[in-house]
């Protein structure tokens, strides 16, 4: 079997959903491709892979092709995701909207209602919970849950942070990686608890990493609070290693946050920290509550739970420890790989069908090739005279300078000049 992988978003969400998946299909001795949706060597992979797995991707013209290649080979088309982002009736409860200008906010809308078209082109979603798995067969899709897993490089550095010394002594420290500034809202949902917290233990501090705004509930605590900016994640084990206590909030009222995977929590087991999470479907499914860390669905559990935490380090560490034999027991990715293997089996056997003949495959391809080519040549010429345009209006512009002696004309034009150069730069960037 081969499989080719379009990733229409990088990031963590890539490298989870995409670069380990990667990994896991090497050990089950099947081959992959992972491809940008633009790149022209799609044309060359669609007739030789036996499934499609499509992570995010707007719908355009290229996507609309692949699909029609891989629909007359009879192979199967799957959409891949780990958010709620086939629901565009449901945009308004993302908190990552928050964090974007209005213009930005527009672009993420569109792009969001292109990737449900995508979903709907699709024949099944592989994601990466059971409440994201029941969304999409709400919205109509047979859907198949690979949990997010491990890495091996992800193991090894957590390995190293696990097995660094280090000395605890009095203080204890909870830690909230947020990443992202669209975790306010679910920070914000505990921050009034752990100020409780902080003014009763005076040995509490808080550690914040990333872009998070923490309220004004902890104002008081400023000196109590240390911030640390994002990292890159093969440094996250090391910094995760230094809490006594991992902090997971999510709004439970909120079907996007009920759709996050359970990786804060693992992320934190695999280096031995306890950790405290919301009631989320995820985090059910992974954390058995008093065993290998706590769930707490209303404020007054989230402060029982830390409360047993912070007075009782011998607590920290059997959880903390219990919750690392857990997921090297399940996240693993030897342990992850078989389950894709055969879920992909199951996938391929279950949707795909007999091939159109060869030579009605070759044409299409062909023709759809050509076809991208010349629009791109068109999009190139449409560029090169916007750009020869407007070096012409530049120089016309540049030569009137002077000839108004008035220092308002002169400081206008000078603007307008350097508009023009900024745009004839844009465009001659986007050429190369």
């Amino acid at each position: 079997m081969k499989v080719l992988f379009v990733s229409g978003i990088g990031g963590d969400t890539r490298r989870y959903r995409c670069l380990h998946h990667q990994e896991q299909l090497t050990l089950s001795g099947i081959t992959s491709t992972l491809r940008e949706p633009d790149d022209p060597a799609l044309y060359v992979d669609a007739p030789t892979h036996d499934a499609l797995i499509l992570h995010r991707v707007a719908w355009q013209p290229a996507i609309a092709d692949l699909v029609a290649v891989m629909r007359a080979r009879g192979k199967p088309v799957i959409f891949e995701t780990d958010d709620l982002v086939f629901a565009p009736e449901l945009q308004d409860r993302i908190a990552y909207l928050d964090t974007l200008s209005p213009e930005a906010a527009r672009r993420f809308r569109n792009d969001m209602t292109q990737v449900a078209r995508t979903f709907s082109e699709c024949d099944c979603v592989l994601t990466t919970t059971n409440y994201l798995a029941e969304a999409a067969e709400e919205h109509g899709k047979p859907a198949f849950v690979q949990r997010n897993a491990v890495s091996d490089e992800m193991v090894r550095c957590a390995e190293r942070a696990h097995a660094r010394p280090r000395e605890r002594g009095e203080q204890v420290t909870l830690a909230y990686f947020s990443g992202t500034g669209s975790h306010n809202r679910d920070f914000a949902t505990i921050a009034p608890m752990l100020a409780e917290l902080m003014t009763r233990y005076p040995q509490v501090v808080l550690h914040l990493s990333g872009h998070l705004d923490a309220g004004p509930s902890l104002q008081p605590f400023s000196s109590r609070i240390r911030r640390a900016p994002f990292v890159a994640w093969q440094e996250l084990p090391e910094l995760i290693a230094q809490a006594d206590i991992n902090l997971a909030p999510l709004e439970l009222d909120n079907p996007f946050c009920q759709a996050k995977s359970e990786i804060k929590y693992v992320e934190a087991a695999l280096v031995g920290v306890p950790t405290v999470a919301s009631a989320t479907d995820a985090f059910v499914h992974a954390i058995r509550p008093g065993e290998t860390g706590f769930l707490a669905a209303t404020a007054d559990e989230w402060r029982d739970h830390l409360t047993a935490l912070v007075e009782d380090g011998a607590l920290r560490a059997r959880i903390g420890a219990a919750a690392r034999r857990a997921v090297y027991a399940a996240y693993l990715p030897e342990v992850a790989a078989g389950s894709l293997a055969a879920t992909l089996g199951a996938i391929v056997a279950r949707f795909g069908h007999a091939p159109a003949p060869g030579d009605e495959v070759a044409t299409l391809v062909a023709g759809q090739f050509v076809r991208r080519w010349q629009e791109q040549a068109a999009a190139t010429a449409q560029a090169e005279r916007q750009a020869d345009e407007l070096r012409r209006a530049l120089a016309q512009r540049e030569s009137q300078r002077g000839a108004n002696g008035a220092p308002g004309v002169a400081e206008t034009r000078a603007a307008q000049v350097e508009l023009l150069r900024e745009i004839v730069e844009r465009l001659q960037g986007s050429r190369s």
